[in-house]
C-alpha cells in the first residue's frame, strides 16, 4: 500500500536537510539507492540534492540514477539521445522555413521547465505553444489568456503546424514533449521512495508526470512551501500542491531568517488568502531592517550583498548603474566582466613577463584573441598547430612566435591583445579605481533568487503594471514574501516613489 506525505518547508527551515535525512533512514533500513527517486522541475534543486547525497551519504551519481529533473526523467525513460532534442540549429532551420526570427539562445524550453521570455516574435509564439502544453489547456485558450495584441491567431496556428511537422519529420523532441510522452506511455521506474522537491512550483503537466511516477512508488513525499509558489505565470496552481495528500508535516525552525525580518515576513504572508497556516520560529539573532527611498543611498562597499528586483528590467537597470560605478558583480551566475577575457589577459601578462605557459593555457589564449584583420594577434588557423604537440609541453613567448603563429609584440598591452572594447576598458579602469576585485555583489530577480540567501539583501519594491494590476494579489504577496526571507542578517528595503510598486 502506497503512503504519501506532504512536507511544508518555510524559508530556511532545512527542507533539503530533512529530505537527505529521510534518504539516510531509508538506506539504513536497506532501501537500495537506485530505488530512491528525487525529482524536481528545478535543475538547481537536483544538483543540490546530488551534492548533499555525495558529501553526507557518500553516494555518487551512478548510485542515484533517479535523482533527476522531471524532463530528464522523461529523457532517460524514453531512451532519447542528445541529438533527439531540438537544438540551436534546429530552431535556426525552423526560422528559415517560416521566414521568422527566433532568438536561438532562448528559443527552447530549458531543462528547469521555465519558458524563457524574449521579445523576438518567433519566441513569443513558441512560448504560447509550450505553455499551453504545460498548463494542459488548448492552444486557443492559452492564446486568449496571454492577451498579447501584437500576435495573431492564424500565425500561431501556422507556426504550431510547422513546428509539429518539423519535429515529426526530423525526429526531434522539445522538453515539453518529453513529459507529454512520458505521461501518455504510463510506465515509470519502480521505486521504494519518491521525493518530489519544490512541488509547489509544478505545472499541471508535471503533476500528471508525478501521478504516473507515484503509481510505481511505495512511499511518496511532496516537499515545498505554498507561500513561495511564485511561478503561476508559468501555469502553476498552488492548489495542486496543497491538495497532494492528507498527511502533513510542517518544519518549524528557520536556520536563516532573523527575528526582525521574521516579523515583517509574517505581516506579508498574512495577506495571502489561500494558504496552509504554519507556525515556525526564526533564528535567535535579531537582524535589522533598513528603509531607503533610493538604492544609491545604501553603502554596499563592504560585505556580501544581493540586490533583487521584481522584473528583469529592474535588475538590468541596477546592473547598469553598478557597472557605471565600477562595482564588480554577478548577475544570473555570470560575472559583470567577461571572465574569459580576464583569464586570457592574465595568461598574456605571464608571457610578457617572460614566464612559460602550459598547453591548455596557450590554446585558451589563442581561442580568445583576434585572428584576422588589423588587430590580429595570431595567424589564422594557428590553433591547429597545437594538434601535433605533446599536451605536457610548455611554451615561452618566443616559442609561440616561432612555431605557433603568434604575431603580437611581447610588450603589447593585454587589453589590446584580447581586443577589449572601449566600454570594457572604461569599466576596468573604474574597477581599478574602486580597488575591489572580488565580486561581493549579486544582482537578481526575486524569482531567480528563490532558494538562495545572503547576509545583506537589498529588495526593491518597484514593480510593473501587470503585477500591480493582477486581480490575484496573492501572487505578489508570495513574490515579496520570498524576497524578504532570503535575508540572513540585514534587509534593506528600497521603497521609491515609482508609479508601480509593491506596498510593504
Amino acid at each position: 500500500m502506497r503512503t504519501e506525505t506532504l512536507i511544508f518547508g518555510p524559508p530556511g527551515c532545512g527542507k533539503t536537510y530533512t529530505l537527505i535525512n529521510l534518504i539516510r533512514d531509508e538506506l539504513a533500513n536497506g532501501t537500495p539507492p537506485d530505488r530512491i527517486g528525487f525529482v524536481s522541475f528545478s535543475k538547481k534543486s537536483i544538483e543540490e540534492a546530488r551534492t548533499r547525497a555525495g558529501s553526507e551519504l557518500g553516494l555518487t551519481g551512478k548510485d542515484l540514477p533517479w535523482f533527476r529533473t522531471l524532463h530528464s526523467i522523461g529523457h532517460r525513460w524514453l531512451g532519447l539521445n542528445h541529438e533527439d532534442i531540438m537544438s540551436y540549429n534546429d530552431f535556426q532551420n525552423l526560422g528559415r522555413d517560416l521566414g521568422m526570427v527566433f532568438d536561438p539562445n532562448t528559443a527552447k524550453v530549458f531543462e528547469d521547465g521555465l519558458v524563457p521570455l524574449s521579445n523576438k516574435e518567433g519566441n513569443k509564439y513558441l512560448e504560447i505553444i509550450a505553455r499551453s502544453a504545460m498548463r494542459c489547456v488548448t492552444l486557443e485558450d492559452e492564446f486568449n489568456d496571454r492577451a498579447d495584441y501584437s500576435l495573431y491567431w492564424e500565425n500561431l496556428k501556422h507556426i504550431n503546424r510547422a513546428y509539429t511537422a518539423y519535429k515529426t519529420n526530423n525526429m526531434r523532441h522539445d522538453y515539453t514533449d518529453m513529459v507529454t510522452k512520458f505521461v501518455s506511455q504510463g510506465t515509470a521506474p519502480t521505486l521504494d521512495v519518491l521525493i518530489v522537491d519544490e512541488a509547489q512550483d509544478l505545472t499541471p503537466l508535471q503533476w500528471q508526470q508525478v501521478s504516473v511516477l507515484k503509481q510505481h512508488a511505495a512511499r511518496v513525499y511532496y516537499a515545498g512551501d505554498d507561500d513561495q509558489c511564485i511561478h503561476r505565470w508559468n501555469g502553476v496552481e498552488v492548489s495542486h500542491f496543497m491538495n497532494a495528500c492528507d498527511v502533513r508535516r510542517i518544519l518549524d525552525q528557520s536556520y536563516r531568517v532573523p527575528k526582525e525580518v521574521f516579523k515583517l515576513a509574517n505581516q506579508i504572508v498574512k495577506r495571502i488568502h489561500y494558504r496552509q497556516d504554519k507556525q515556525w520560529r526564526p533564528m535567535e539573532r535579531e537582524g535589522a531592517i533598513h528603509w531607503h527611498s533610493n538604492w544609491f543611498d545604501v553603502d554596499i562597499d563592504k560585505g556580501s550583498w544581493t540586490i533583487m528586483g521584481r522584473t528583469n528590467l529592474i535588475a538590468t537597470k541596477v546592473a547598469n548603474q553598478l557597472r557605471e560605478d565600477g562595482h564588480l558583480f554577478r548577475m544570473y551566475d555570470k560575472l559583470s566582466f567577461n571572465e574569459d577575457l580576464i583569464y586570457a589577459m592574465a595568461i598574456w601578462q605571464r608571457l610578457s613577463d617572460g614566464e612559460s605557459i602550459g598547453f591548455e593555457d596557450a590554446k585558451y589564449l589563442y581561442r580568445q584573441v583576434p585572428k584576422q584583420g588589423p588587430r590580429a594577434v595570431v595567424k589564422r588557423g594557428s590553433i591547429k598547430t597545437f594538434d601535433a604537440v605533446d599536451p605536457q609541453s610548455v611554451f615561452t613567448y618566443e616559442q609561440l612566435v616561432r612555431d605557433h603563429g603568434l604575431i603580437a609584440a611581447k610588450t603589447a598591452d593585454g587589453r589590446d591583445v584580447c581586443n577589449v572594447s572601449k566600454d570594457d576598458r572604461l569599466y576596468m579602469s573604474a574597477i581599478k579605481r574602486r580597488g575591489d576585485f572580488k565580486p561581493r555583489i549579486t544582482v537578481s530577480t526575486i524569482h531567480r533568487m528563490k532558494g538562495g540567501e545572503d547576509d545583506n539583501i537589498m529588495l526593491l519594491t518597484e514593480s510593473c503594471y501587470p503585477a500591480v494590476n493582477n486581480p490575484n494579489q496573492d501572487d505578489e504577496h508570495r513574490v515579496f514574501y520570498t524576497g524578504i526571507t532570503r535575508t540572513k542578517h540585514n534587509l534593506h528595503i528600497v521603497d521609491s516613489e515609482c508609479k508601480y510598486r509593491y506596498v510593504i
